[in-house]
């Protein structure tokens, strides 16, 4: 019996479309998981030993080309972990990824390994990738000093293998703390200007629970909600409080988990002979040094400062206030909007419904890049999600997973990600070639992942943060569907960290621009685009307000670049206080000792962001300047899109991101429609 369901999961991983995931994520599936998994591994030990064993007259290029079950399956056991973490999938993770790390860490440091990709690149006759992914593989394993002594080796392995247990203990840890966190409202007049979805959803979450008042939880969606509408600013200051002090103290405190790995990454940088684990982190970015991120950082920050003071200045005078705290600006930043400049979210909302905003985000796709999305019907692991077929040119080209509504045991930000990487064997004469051509195919599996809050009775309204998260997801989504090579090493992964945002931020362009909007918006009941009073409104307001978010996004860059080139904190004493005080430098508002963002910072405790969080300001200067080129004749120019496509969504990572920008651009990168945009 269980031979017969382990081979009916070996099958559902051979398809080549998208598996049946509800099977693959159902309990009878998850109760055996683990058990394949370390058979799968076995045999993956097996192959790679033969691999070993291979005499250097037999070596060609194929013996790097195989397709990973164990990868492929590890993939999808981890993403139902992300969107929706339950005790029995958070176990196998755990209990199996120190064996999986253990394998990755012996190929890592496997000579033999290293010395055929060697012999390969100086002997064996290759195509331009070819050699590309040899290169970057070669330079991986110099990089990993592959020549160190086999106890400073070994001592890399246990840190590496330590590293993602941490990783994973800090997310249990924000997800636990985060679950626990909720607040009851009567209908009072703190209640007043809310948003009549926003109010029905409260309510939901309070009849769940056998309430009768107005829930309000961690969820992103919740936390906005109050910070904007509720008029207390007692309670705005308990959601505030709670948001910067997630999994910091009781049962779910990640501050020695943030010690310990902060030291593990420096001991880690330095046997490899790096200073710290900022300069390590650099290897294969843009950015050379990270004294070349600070001072960029650093000098942005200290231009916003000035620009965000008088933001704030404006709060102040408008509203005659003799103070205003961070747990206050959302709140009259959105009440400003509506007095003078004209304009209420709760009227802009009703011109993005959800199923017609997605419906006009694949228009946008499809007029700028020939991408035609066909929703497919195959069972799902969530009635939420949608399945899509790719298509370019009227050719399957990659699979789809949208699951854009929020649960509560889903990670809380938005991610794109790749369940299964493109693998296709066949001569490289055109893109994307004939399926009768096509010898052997995985296509990519491409999932985009957010937490909106999901309307049961009526149409579901999403914000302007949520269609601009929406198109940013999707930015990712076809820098990989796109990607020329049909090797996995040179798609959107394995992009430039500080480049890879670049697709994902300019997308973004194409719901909040003006000449996008009178396109892509709809009111929900009479379908009339948006009104010029709102355009001119939104125009009005698109350097309002940007300093203080600026100032925001460099203090958690320039947090995340300190801890990672800074001496340790030896005590978590000592760790809060840096902490605060670095924070505190960077912001325009004094926080107190509460104030511990860094114990849910997900992206560089239990992501790929250490030392690399200053990617999104970067892209954003990239992305900034690619903009302005579109935007000097339409911007959906055809001309423009297909060279864009042509020199950077094609290429993948088969060039350096500073080739691709000159590719594109014909120059090197300047920072000047970036500060104009933001007013400066």
């Amino acid at each position: 019996m269980i031979n017969n369901l382990k081979q009916k999961i070996l099958n559902e991983l051979e398809k080549k479309e998208i598996p049946d995931l509800k099977f693959l994520f159902s309990d009878e599936v998850l109760n055996i998981s683990l058990a394949l998994l370390r058979e799968l591994l076995e045999e993956e030990k097996q192959d790679f030993e033969e691999k070993l064993k291979t005499p250097d007259e037999k070596i060609t290029f194929d013996l790097f080309d195989d397709f990973s079950k164990l990868d492929y399956f590890w993939s999808l056991l981890n993403h139902f972990e992300n969107v929706n973490s339950g005790d029995k999938i958070r176990q196998i993770i755990e209990d199996f990824e120190g064996e999986y790390v253990d394998f990755w860490n012996y190929i890592a440091y496997n000579k033999r390994y290293y010395d055929i990709l060697v012999y390969t690149r100086q002997n064996i006759d290759l195509d331009e990738e070819q050699i590309r992914i040899l290169y970057q593989s070669i330079k991986a394993y110099k990089i990993r000093w592959i020549d160190l002594e086999k106890q400073k080796q070994d001592e890399l392995k246990e840190i590496s293998k330590r590293l993602s247990e941490l990783s994973q203990k800090f997310w249990n840890n924000v997800l636990d703390s985060q679950k626990e966190f909720e607040y009851n409202l009567p209908n009072d007049e703190f209640l007043k200007e809310f948003p009549f979805d926003d109010l029905d959803q409260a309510k939901k979450r309070a009849e769940e629970k056998v309430q009768i008042w107005f829930t309000f939880d961690a969820s992103p969606s919740s936390y906005i909600s109050i910070m904007k509408y509720c008029s207390n600013s007692e309670i705005r200051k308990v959601f505030y409080k709670a948001k910067s002090s997630f999994a910091s103290n009781w049962d779910f405190d990640n501050r020695s988990i943030v010690l310990e790995t902060l030291n593990l990454r420096d001991k880690q940088a330095k046997i490899l002979g790096y200073k710290n684990h900022g300069e390590l982190s650099l290897v294969f970015k843009m950015a050379e040094t990270p004294e070349q991120i600070i001072n960029l950082l650093e000098d942005i920050t200290k231009n916003a400062k000035i620009k965000a003071s008088k933001e704030l200045e404006e709060l102040r005078n408008h509203f005659n206030l003799s103070e205003i705290n961070p747990w206050d600006t959302g709140y009259y930043f959105r009440k400003l909007k509506e007095e003078k400049y004209n304009l209420d979210d709760r009227e802009l909302k009703k011109y993005f419904e959800f199923e017609n905003t997605l419906k006009e985000l694949f228009w946008v796709v499809n007029k700028l890049y020939s991408i035609e999305m066909k929703e497919i019907s195959w069972d799902k692991y969530d009635e939420n999600i949608r399945y899509y077929e790719v298509y370019k040119d009227s050719k399957l080209i990659s699979y789809f997973v949208a699951d854009y509504f929020y649960n509560q045991n889903k990670r809380s930000w938005a991610w794109a990600d790749t369940l299964r990487a493109k693998h296709i064997s066949v001569p490289l004469s055109q893109p994307f070639p004939p399926m009768e051509k096509r010898k052997k195919e995985f296509l990519p599996i491409v999932v985009n992942v957010c937490n909106f809050t999901k309307s049961s009775e009526w149409k579901t309204l999403l914000t302007m943060l949520d269609v601009e998260t929406m198109f940013h997801e999707f930015g990712h989504a076809i820098h990989e569907m796109l990607a020329f090579s049909k090797y996995s090493e040179l798609t959107w992964f394995n992009v430039e960290w500080d480049f890879v945002e670049l697709p994902s931020q300019l997308l973004e362009n194409w719901c909040s621009d003006n000449e996008a909007l009178k396109v892509v918006s709809k009111h929900h009941e009479t379908w009339e685009i948006i009104p010029e009073n709102i355009l001119e409104s939104l125009e009005n307001l698109k350097t309002f307000w940007t300093w203080n978010a600026t100032l925001r996004q460099n203090e958690f860059a320039l947090l995340d670049m300190f801890l990672h080139t800074s001496d340790i904190p030896k005590t978590i004493e000592e760790l809060d206080k840096k902490t605060l005080e670095i924070s505190n430098s960077l912001n325009i508002f004094e926080n107190e000792e509460d104030y511990k963002s860094y114990t849910s910072f997900t992206h560089i405790f239990d992501w790929w962001y250490s030392a690399w969080y200053y990617s999104y300001m970067w892209a954003e200067i990239i992305e900034a300047d690619i903009f302005a080129e579109f935007k000097k004749n339409w911007i959906f120019d055809k001309k423009t899109s297909t060279r864009f496509l042509n020199t950077i969504l094609w290429q993948g990572s088969r060039k350096d991101a500073s080739e691709l920008f000159k590719d594109f651009m014909n120059r090197e990168v300047k920072t000047d429609a970036f500060f104009e945009r933001k007013g400066f």
